[in-house]
């Protein structure tokens, strides 16, 4: 079920009063409209994964993608992928208010309006998983990279763009370091690069991170196909 978030609570009035604020007054980046802005930041996105994870161009094509926390930034919009799924819990108001991105390429994307700490996904589910500058957005950033867990299949990737440093702010609560983001990631995936030298996306943070990594292999519970039969069957005597 979609969430309804309360619009009078400060987190989500500066999440939605952002894009809005730069829709009408900031979208110059590129000269263009706004679509067309934020079409080149799917296509700069995609270019950064593609080349922190030494993939071919075309090796996005036949994948499921996963961008959690996107907002109304279309991420996905210029991914040539399969399947295409975007997490954010104002989704459905950036819907109402008209501000949702068609794509060019690839699978039209699936668009949930709920939370990164319980994603309506089944398990072993996503190749890749994009969390850009979302995990600071988040109150509970360790359930989450469960999730993140959860759903990426054995061999899934994770790409995540996070600042470090300054002060909590109402749609920024949790503040990282770079050891305990590190610490943090770690217990859930092999961190395979960790950039943190790179521009911070929001003013006052020290830093930005750009990590990559892999799952960690855990064991999973098997179910008895043959055992849930017999279960049945000795009920209809």
């Amino acid at each position: 079920m979609s969430q309804t978030p309360d619009l009078t609570d400060p987190r989500y009035v500066d999440e939605i009063g952002w894009f809005i604020y730069h829709e009408k007054y900031r979208r110059d980046q590129f000269g263009g409209s706004y679509d067309s802005e934020r079409i080149q930041y799917s296509r700069l996105l995609l270019e950064e994964i593609t080349g922190i994870f030494r993939w071919n161009a075309d090796a996005m094509e036949g994948k499921t993608v996963v961008t959690i926390g996107c907002g109304c930034t279309g991420d996905l919009a210029a991914f040539p992928a399969a399947t295409k799924v975007a997490i954010d819990p104002l989704l459905n108001i950036y819907r109402k208010l008209g501000m949702l991105l068609d794509d060019i390429v690839g699978a039209r994307t699936v668009y949930l309006s709920v939370s990164a700490e319980s994603l309506p996904l089944l398990d072993d589910y996503a190749d890749l998983v994009i969390c850009r500058n979302a995990l600071d957005h988040m109150p509970e950033p360790e359930i989450a990279l469960r999730e993140f867990s959860r759903i990426l299949k054995p061999n899934g990737s994770l790409f995540v763009s996070v600042d470090i440093g300054g002060e909590p702010t109402p749609d920024e609560p949790t503040v990282f370091t770079v050891q305990s983001l590190r610490r943090l990631l770690e217990a859930y995936f092999v961190i395979s690069s960790f950039n943190d030298k790179e521009t911070p996306h929001s003013e006052g943070r020290v830093c930005s991170v750009r990590m990559s990594g892999q799952k960690i292999a855990r064991e999973t519970p098997q179910l008895d196909k043959d055992a849930l039969l017999r279960a049945y069957e000795a009920r209809l005597v």
